[in-house]
């Protein structure tokens, strides 16, 4: 097979290379070591006179330190350079791209080519100003969605909140209405007063629940030990001795977590929750892990226990508002947790396969 012939070239004598030049309509000029203008073409001629042989910071009105950053601060052989200049003259915008030129006798001179680029700017302006107009109305419509929102958020809050604080309120006015009764059993009158006492605990812990997810609270993050967040956790779910029965609470935390940044009150009331829920599943008896692990993009932590599970027709709504299938839970708890890790710009999911593995995993970023 033949290789191709190589193309030759005429070489061009000055005056077809000025020719050249002469005909681009970019603006080209040549500037020797002495900082001295050795050539202009036609186009930067006819828009700013012939300055040949003028210095050139001074022909362009540049800071002489310019110059010398094209002079002397880069070498002979890197690449061009680029930057933006406004000419004094006509305010026109141009893309200066300097580069090293070699003449033939070794004498190195600088190479700089002007682009004009004054309707691209003021097109880039323009898009930009549209651009921030566009998300001044995309804020302002997403405000209007967001107060929309709360205000149904709110509606729904009050219609829960109604129905869960009935029976508890409807348990205390019975029992006053007895202790009016006249002569009453002291062991009875006990007994009622402890179902006061019960119903207006359970009253309050559901008034917090709803308020602390009609609230909600931004995290303040701080580096945090995630080993100790995580034994605080075990410490407290191992005190309720009743709740915990023969279960086994495990804590795992690999080496390359701590610490990280996350409110570590918040964090522990979602693991907390989770925790509570776990051992109410498991019904005294299974294990419990609480386990922690770095990743490429932050932390990992994860709730598991080897309870009954959760059935797949409730996984998608687990974490919704005021579902729950507890006849004494509020259906917050797990949103709670749901805002909470999302504030931390984080995300919790939920695997469940029963009687085998439920896991609850939060991932935050770092």
């Amino acid at each position: 097979m033949k290789s191709p012939k190589r193309r030759s070239f005429p070489s061009l004598d000055p005056e077809s290379l000025r020719a050249v030049l002469d005909s681009m309509e970019d603006r080209i000029y040549v500037v020797g070591r002495d900082y001295r203008i050795r050539f202009m073409n036609w186009s930067l001629r006819r828009d700013m006179g012939d300055g040949e042989g003028a210095l050139c910071y001074e022909f362009f009105g540049h800071e002489r330190d310019t110059c010398d950053e094209c002079q002397h601060g880069m070498s002979s052989f890197e690449p061009e350079r680029r930057r933006e200049w406004t000419s004094p003259k006509d305010g026109r915008i141009y893309e200066v791209s300097v580069s090293p030129l070699h003449g033939p006798d070794g004498s190195i001179s600088r190479l700089h080519i002007m682009r004009d680029i004054t309707e691209r700017k003021a097109l880039e302006k323009a898009l930009h100003e549209h651009t921030k107009s566009l998300e001044a109305k995309v804020k302002e419509q997403a405000d209007v969605l967001f107060r929309r929102e709360r205000l149904s958020l709110l509606g729904e809050i009050a219609a829960g909140l109604a129905h869960e604080l009935r029976t508890p309120l409807g348990a205390i006015l019975t029992g006053a209405k007895l202790l009016e009764k006249e002569p009453i059993d002291p062991a009875r009158r006990a007994m009622i007063l402890e179902l006061i006492r019960k119903e207006t605990g359970r009253l309050e812990r559901k008034l917090a629940e709803f308020l602390q997810y009609a609230r909600g609270r931004l995290p303040e993050k701080r580096p945090s030990a995630v080993s100790g967040l995580l034994e605080d956790v075990r410490a407290v779910l191992a005190s309720d001795a009743a709740l915990v029965g023969r279960v086994h609470i495990r804590v795992a935390v690999a080496p390359d977590t701590d610490p990280f940044p996350l409110d570590a009150d918040l964090m522990k009331d979602v693991l907390l929750n989770l925790g509570q829920n776990a051992l109410q599943s498991l019904g005294g008896s299974g294990e419990l892990h609480l386990e922690a692990k770095g990743t490429a993009e932050g932390l990992e932590i994860t709730v598991r226990d080897n309870g009954p599970g959760i059935p797949s027709s409730d996984l998608p709504h687990l974490f919704k508002p005021f579902f729950t299938r507890r006849p004494t839970g509020t259906g917050l708890g797990l949103a709670i947790c749901k805002d909470i890790v999302e504030a931390h710009g984080g995300r919790i999911t939920v695997t469940s396969l029963p009687h085998v593995q439920t896991t609850f995993r939060i991932t935050l970023p770092r």
